[in-house]
């Protein structure tokens, strides 16, 4: 079986179950290096660098030891957030 190394736009987007707009924006933002080949530069991807960027989901499982903010927590902000003009928001 061999394994494949170099990606295209595509078969990156593939990999990584995105769209290819996706990934032209993870590579200008610079979260994923590109690699241009060629006269027409065509952009390559390693499959090493495929593999660290967070799949969908992980960067949320990340955050989950963040603590709470509510009211109960804070008496400050309990007293911020109780008051008559946010009371429409406290029904929602």
């Amino acid at each position: 079986m061999i394994v494949k190394e170099w990606f295209t736009v595509e078969e990156a987007a593939e990999y990584l179950c995105v769209s290819k707009r996706s990934i032209y924006k993870l590579t200008k933002e610079g979260r994923l290096p590109a690699f241009r080949i060629g006269r027409e530069r065509h952009r390559r991807f390693r499959k090493e660098d495929l593999d660290k960027v967070p799949r969908l989901g992980e960067e949320t499982r990340n955050l989950e030891g963040l603590l709470k903010v509510t009211a109960k927590a804070d008496p400050v902000l309990a007293e911020i957030w109780d008051n008559e003009k946010d009371a429409a928001y406290d029904r929602v």
